[in-house]
Order: C-alpha cells, then sequence, then structure tokens
C-alpha cells in the first residue's frame, strides 16, 4: 500500500510477506528416531520504505515475527532501521540498523532467491545486519562499471550493544564488464536480453567481539576476538539463465582463549574457517525454474574442535505465479557434516506470499 502527500515531499509504502514452510529431514543412518517433520511460518516480515522532505531522503524500516526472525536471547522484532541520503552519485550516505555490505547471497533478500532458503556456508560465514553509518555508490564516477560501498559499524549485531571496545569496518568493490544494473534477485525473471556480469571483492576486520560468528551466533563467557574478514563473488544472467558463486574466508587471531577457574583452566574456541558455493538455474517457462547448487565450509587451522567439514547438494523447482510476489518452491539437499552428522536426506517445500 502506498501513501503520498499532495506536494511529492512525503512518501509511505508498507508491505507483508511470509514464508510457509515444510521440512522433513530423513538421517542416513537408518535411525529414524532422528527424524524430523516440520511445518513452521519461517519468516513474518513487516516492511516500512518512503521518503522524507524529498526523494533523497529515503528511510527503510523493517520487522519480523517469526520465532527465527529473532534470536532466541533476544526476542527484539526490529530487523532493519536505516536513513539513507541518495542525492551525489558518486556518495549516497545510510545509518542505522542494516545489512553489512558483504556476501551477496546475505545482502539480497531472502524473498528473492532461487532455493526455499540460503546455503550452509552462508548461515556459518556471512555478517548479517549491524548498527553503523556505509557509503557507497551504485555508479561510481558515472562509469556504468563500477559500484563500491564502505562502512563502519559496532560490531555485535543487530540489537545488541556492548561496553568493549572494537568496531567493525568493512568494504566492497563490485566491477560491471558489460555495464551496471539492477539487481532484481538470484533468478533471471526479466528473461534479460543483454547479458548482465558482476564481479566482487569484499573485506572486513571485526575487533574484539564475543561472539563466535563474528556479529552473531553463541556469546563467549569470557573470550574476544578479532576476525578477518575476506570475500568474492559473481553473478551471471542471460536469457533465463542465471548462475552465481561465492567464496568467503573467516580468521581469527587466535585459536582460543584460556582463564584460570577453580575447576581448572577454560577454554573458549574462535571459529576460523572458508567456504563458498555455486548455483545455476534455467527458466523453462516464464513461471517455472529449475536450479542446482553446491556448498561447502571447511575449518582453518587449529579452531573449534565441533566445526568439521560440511557440505550440501541441491536441487530445486520453483513456480513463479507472480514472480517473487507469489511464488511455490520446493527444494531437496544431502547433507554432511556438522549440520548432519550421519549425512541426511532434506526435502523442503515452501509458499510466499508478499502482500
Amino acid at each position: 500500500m502506498n501513501v503520498e502527500s499532495a506536494d511529492g515531499d512525503l512518501s509511505l509504502n508498507f508491505r507483508l510477506r511470509f514464508q510457509g514452510r515444510f521440512t522433513q529431514e530423513n538421517e542416513t543412518g537408518g535411525d529414524s528416531s532422528q527424524n524430523s517433520s516440520e511445518f513452521q511460518i519461517r519468516r513474518a516480515r513487516l516492511s516500512f520504505r518512503g521518503h522524507l522532505l524529498d526523494k533523497n531522503y529515503q528511510y527503510y524500516v523493517q520487522l519480523g515475527f517469526s520465532d527465527q526472525d529473532m534470536e532466541k536471547n533476544r526476542p527484539v522484532p526490529l530487523r532493519d532501521a536505516v536513513f539513507t541520503y541518495s542525492k551525489y552519485r558518486n556518495l549516497k550516505i545510510a545509518f542505522g540498523q542494516m545489512k553489512v555490505p558483504f556476501n551477496r547471497e546475505r545482502v539480497i533478500s531472502d524473498g528473492i532467491q532461487q532455493f526455499v532458503d540460503r546455503t550452509i556456508s552462508n548461515n556459518e560465514l556471512n555478517v548479517d545486519r549491524d548498527v553503523g553509518i556505509q557509503f557507497f555508490s551504485n555508479d561510481f564516477l558515472g562509469w556504468n562499471r563500477i559500484g563500491y560501498s564502505f562502512g563502519v559499524f559496532g560490531g555485535d549485531g543487530r540489537n545488541k550493544t556492548s561496553s568493549a571496545s572494537g568496531l567493525f569496518s568493512v568494504g566492497k568493490l563490485t566491477y560491471y564488464p558489460l555495464g551496471t544494473y539492477t539487481d532484481s534477485g538470484e533468478p533471471d525473471l526479466e528473461y534479460s536480453k543483454y547479458p548482465k556480469l558482476s564481479l566482487s571483492l569484499a573485506g572486513g576486520k571485526n575487533v574484539n567481539t564475543n561472539r563466535s560468528l563474528s556479529t552473531f551466533g553463541e556469546e563467549f563467557q569470557f573470550a574476544r576476538f578479532t576476525y578477518a574478514h575476506s570475500g568474492a563473488d559473481f553473478v551471471f544472467k542471460w536469457l533465463g539463465f542465471s548462475l552465481s558463486g561465492e567464496y568467503l574466508t573467516r580468521n581469527a587471531d587466535a585459536p582460543y582463549r584460556e582463564r584460570e577457574t577453580s575447576l581448572g583452566i577454560e577454554r573458549e574456541y574462535s571459529r576460523s574457517v572458508s567456504g563458498g558455493m555455486l548455483q545455476a538455474g534455467y527458466l523453462l517457462t516464464r513461471q517455472i525454474e529449475f536450479s542446482i547448487r553446491y556448498s561447502e565450509y571447511r575449518p582453518k587451522g587449529n579452531t573449534d574442535p565441533n566445526l568439521i567439514y560440511s557440505r550440501e547438494r541441491n536441487f530445486a523447482i520453483s513456480y513463479y505465479l507472480n514472480k517473487h510476489d507469489l511464488k511455490l518452491q520446493a527444494d531437496y539437499a544431502y547433507l554432511e557434516g556438522e549440520v548432519a552428522k550421519n549425512g541426511a536426506h532434506q526435502f523442503r517445500a515452501q509458499l510466499q506470499v508478499y502482500f
């Protein structure tokens, strides 16, 4: 729904989206007691966006109301609250709580993807959301070839503050060899007449964090680590075909921290890891798409002993009744490693409705 003032200086658009999902997971070891079946509302989101004064002053707020939209120990529904000043092509500014500009799979919305959900490598290596300031341009210098983003964030993740010193600095550079374009999601629903290609490099450093996955994950009792992040990704689209991939790393400044207690030495581990994904899809018709995907991650050096090599192999079919606003998706995955120690077959079906 859209509301706009008569003079055009004020606008408000709000939308509701939900994803209803069924998941069946069967262990391959023959132990049926480990099998699971689940119906859930995976995501339930309400978003508000618009502009103030004129169209250069933009705002965006998103709330999440499902169980998995909120952290277990911090059930706060606020996901995004960001104000953007976009007057200048070469330097736009965003301030607030937002997605950190790192890997593309995490930055684009989960509502415009080819599979029921993101990869296991993304779940381990993304940097989610944080509070801070970001400078960016989607067409730097007007060359129709370069985009960039650079941000400084608190380093503690969404809806969280810390009294400890240390910030998270992150930057990303994107090159468009065939010209810039609007990233409308993973599939090529526009059936692009001309090929689209982007190549990106990203890096960041999160100083003195107390969270196992840098900006999210379990909170340490006493340990703090400095994580260095790096990544690369690419996207290619043409005539209903899409191909994308990314490689990510996270390196801690130490494998663990220790302290003495009355019970002896207590140790908390960091998580140094690398991983990535490769994904392809093709629209058989304007509404039906088949996709395949491979993803993995592996520990680096002397790190958390619970962190083991993991991978998934996926196949998906999507039926876009009204593009991403109304779509039905189903995917199958074979999971191995930390996500399924004995191996598991996973089937998911999901309906997304966007009002």
